[in-house]
Order: structure tokens, then sequence, then C-alpha cells
């Protein structure tokens, strides 16, 4: 990865402004979970779904709306393609989590230190239950003196097939709705590419669980800076519902709170600010932040 650079905070991609489908979408990032919908009446459900869809927010899109009032609109045909749309996702994050446990068993086995990142280490840990975190690949973290061993453990466990980048590899599952698993290995986070920096965050791993085996994901800190960071690089709606759901606990690692955070993460502040103004402040991370979260 390369080292990062400090970027310009900048506008979330389409739909933006203060539409009905972006301000569905603002609801869908707010982590609060009494946090009210836009009005209905104004919501053109076609619009929202296709919003929802192209943001990767529509299973928490699906969740939402199927935990609503029962007379909230909806019908029948409606709320089973909801609901069927969540299950698939159940079903490809299971896969995914399967896939991952079975990885980092073989590389804790050659004794390489190893975090999960992204999507598969925030569906557990920030989401509700039931699947509602949508990513394509598995994210892996490791030394950079480690990087040629572990893409020689993925080839070991199957992963052969290159994948988007030059280190990435896939495998075929044989599984109808999802055919290939990814995994990414890098050596770089949002906020620093120092090995140095990925060796101590490595050490600060903590142990995920899922009702199975516990896959290593970063500490809250370290995990709030790269979500950050990443959200100010490359600014998107399911990064925007990550931070600010990494964030919202966390008023000790707000900018000039404590240690401060390095000048990319902070950066990923503003992009919070502008787009959920009424949850995070320009003073700290959240006028609620012990109102609740959607986590488990």
């Amino acid at each position: 990865m390369n080292a990062p650079t400090t970027p310009t905070p900048a506008t979330l991609p389409l739909p933006e402004g203060a539409g009905p489908a972006a301000a569905a979408l603002r609801w869908l990032c707010d982590p609060r979970p009494d946090t009210s919908p836009p009005a209905s009446a104004s919501i053109p459900l076609g619009a929202v779904l296709e919003a929802a869809i192209d943001a990767k927010l529509v299973c928490l899109l699906a969740d939402r709306l199927l935990g609503g009032p029962a007379d909230a609109g909806l019908s029948r045909p409606m709320r089973s393609v909801l609901g069927q749309i969540v299950r698939a996702n159940t079903l490809h994050n299971r896969l995914h989590r399967g896939e991952a446990v079975r990885i980092v068993r073989a590389l804790a086995g050659r004794a390489m230190p190893v975090a999960v990142l992204n999507g598969l280490a925030y569906d557990a840990v920030l989401y509700p239950p039931g699947g509602l975190r949508q990513f394509t690949d598995i994210d892996l973290l490791v030394d950079a003196a480690d990087r040629d061993a572990a893409l020689d453990v993925l080839a070991e466990l199957g992963f052969t097939e290159p994948g988007r980048g030059a280190h990435t590899r896939r495998r075929s599952t044989g599984d109808a709705l999802t055919p290939t698993v990814s995994v990414d290995i890098t050596t770089g986070l949002g906020h620093t590419a120092d090995p140095a920096d990925i060796r101590a965050a490595l050490a600060r791993t903590e142990a995920e669980g899922d009702g199975g085996e516990a896959l290593p994901v970063l500490a809250r800190a370290d995990a709030l800076a790269h979500a950050l960071a990443r959200l100010a690089a490359r600014p998107r709606w399911s990064g925007l519902a990550d931070a600010a759901r990494l964030a919202l606990p966390a008023p000790d690692q707000s900018p000039g709170a404590g240690a401060p955070l390095p000048e990319t993460a902070r950066s990923g502040w503003a992009v919070l600010r502008a787009h959920l103004p009424e949850v995070f402040t320009s003073t700290s991370t959240a006028g609620g932040a012990n109102r609740g979260e959607e986590t488990r």
C-alpha cells in the first residue's frame, strides 16, 4: 500500500444534496438506533432502493424497513424481496467468515500476526445481527515482512487465481450464491503505512466473536483512525456508515482529545460533520455520544 497522503474532504457520490434519496442514505448511515426515518411521504421507494443498492446499504435499508411499523406501506411481495436480500447477504458473509477463520488459523500456525479489516471485521462488531454490512472480499493486514509468506499460505489454501491487485488472490467455492472468494493482503492502513505503526497495531488486535471462532480485528482506536482516513481519501456512503459507528461511542478519539489523530484521519471528521451534522459537531465526536449505537 502506498503511504497515505493528506486528502481534501470531498462530497460523497450521487445522489447528494437535500434530495429524498440522499436523506434516506444519511438516515442509514446514522448509527443511532432511535433516529427517525425521513418523512415517508417524501421518499420515492424506487429511487431510495436504487441509491441504497449503489451505496451498498441496501441490507441496512431492508432491515430498517422490515423492522418498522407494520403499516409502513410495504407490500407483501416487497417485504419478501427485502427479506431475500438480507438472507442472501447473510449467507455471503457467513461463507467469507468461514474462509477468514481458515486463513487466520493457517497464518497463526506460521506465527504471522494478522488483523481482519473493513467489511468483514465491521459486520459483527458495528452492525445489528443478520449480515447487514455488505462487502466483496476479505481484507487482511499483515506485517510487510510477512506479505510474501502470507501469499504462499493463501496458495496452499487454494487461493491461486489473481485478483484485482498484485496482492489479491481468489478461489472458486462451488457455491451458487458466492462462486468465488477474494482475499486482499495489505501491509498498510488508511492513516499509516509505517511498518512500526503496523506492527504496533497488529500487537493491539482484539478478538471479535460471532458465536464461533473469533477473528482478530483492530483495536477500536486504530480502526477509527483507519476508517476516518479511508473516508477522507475516498468518501463513500458505506465508509460514512462505518466511520460513524466507530466514532459515536469514542469521544476520547476526537480531534484535540487525548492522543491526536493523524492528519489524514482528522480530515475524515470533516466528512462526518459535513454529512451527519446532527450527530457530529465541530468540537466533539457526537452530540449524543452515549445515546446508544447499532452494535452487538
